[in-house]
């Protein structure tokens, strides 16, 4: 089910790289919010609809919520921004920029010439004459399509201009008894406002009730939003996406970050041969193209501790496989679309993955 969340205020979303008064002034922000932050702010309203802590702690959610020691059914497929109800996504790693538009990297059996130590057998090169750069922004779901359909293609990006803005806001450690602030603990936090037809947009499975509308409170400041049930899946067309696949070859986009015990490598490749098997469809890692990693961390509330951090792949970053054991694209589509393969935390939307085509 996809749900709505329209902020009623600055939301404020923090990495995981240190902030203390005093150390550090200025805070890092991350947008959009890792999916462990949407995770917990919805399980926290989802308690609080149900008839909130006591119940929760006696075990009355145990099913759907699950306890303060375990998690229950709940799960959170992925986080999007949109703009009124189109959906838009973090641009692919294969896709560089000029100043009018997107264009893929072509895709090329590595060259002896090559001095590199990347090892696989694949690689992502500019073969045209323009100077390309790093893109910023966004990709509408249009596009998205569009690029896992005909893997080499032209596209537009998005300013993020056009979804939200940062406001630097400034404060200073105050004496919690004299209420006098304190020397060398100035700081400041980048607060994001969202544009006024912005919002954010989560997918959510495994309850058997699922609310029509509420207030929730997210990220840092506990900021509140209205959270909404769309009547709409504006997921349908990547879910009904049909995929020929040539060669064996198809490529893995992740919609959100990934966090791999193998570091950039899911648990189930080998870190030798590169080859694995997951979930019936054999494969080898053939060629990627990854962003640098993010920490992921948190607070425990309920234990009343941090989080262990994690470094992830970041959101937008493409693995190229080759199919070794001759399964056909359907049985790609079933694995591997729409599916959190994370090693780590997929109920709570990390590493949700799309396929697409490869030319």
């Amino acid at each position: 089910m996809l749900y709505k969340i329209k902020p009623l205020e600055t939301l404020f979303f923090r990495d995981g790289s240190p902030f203390t008064m005093g150390s550090e002034t200025v805070a890092n922000f991350v947008f959009p919010p890792y999916p462990s932050i949407v995770y917990g702010a919805i399980r926290s309203w989802l308690i609080s609809e149900r008839g909130g802590l006591t119940k929760f702690y006696n075990g009355e959610f145990e099913t759907e919520l699950g306890t303060p020691q375990k998690k229950g059914n709940l799960k959170v497929k992925g986080i999007f921004v949109g703009i009124v109800n189109v959906l838009y996504f973090q641009i692919p790693q294969d896709l560089l920029q000029n100043e009018k538009e997107l264009k893929s990297l072509n895709f090329v059996s590595k060259s002896n010439l090559m001095i590199s130590d990347y090892e696989l057998e694949n690689a992502l090169v500019n073969k045209s004459d323009e100077l390309l750069e790093e893109p910023e922004g966004f990709i509408d779901v249009d596009d998205l399509i569009q690029y896992l359909k005909e893997g080499e293609t032209t596209l537009k990006s998005t300013d993020s201009e056009k979804i939200y803005m940062i406001e630097r806001k400034i404060g200073i450690k105050r004496n919690i008894k004299t209420l006098t602030s304190e020397e060398k603990h100035l700081y400041s936090i980048p607060m994001i406002r969202m544009k006024e037809n912005a919002s954010l947009f989560v997918e959510i499975d495994g309850l058997n009730d699922y609310p029509k509308r509420g207030l929730i409170k997210i990220g840092g400041e506990g900021k509140t939003c209205e959270i909404e049930r769309c009547e709409e899946d504006l997921l349908k067309d990547l879910k009904d996406l049909e995929f020929d696949f040539e060669n064996n070859i198809f490529k893995c986009y992740l919609a959100t970050p990934a966090i791999f015990e193998k570091g950039w490598l899911p648990k189930w490749i080998d870190e030798e041969n590169l080859e694995g098997e997951y979930e019936g469809v054999k494969v080898k890692v053939i060629g990627c193209s990854i962003g640098k990693y993010n920490f992921i961390g948190g607070w425990d509330i309920a234990k009343k501790e941090p989080k262990l951090m994690y470094k992830a792949v970041p959101a937008g970053s493409v693995y190229y496989f080759k199919v070794l054991n001759g399964v056909n694209s359907n049985k790609i589509k079933e694995v591997f679309h729409l599916k959190n393969i994370s090693d780590v935390n997929p109920e709570e939307g990390f590493g949700l993955n799309f396929i697409g085509k490869v030319k």
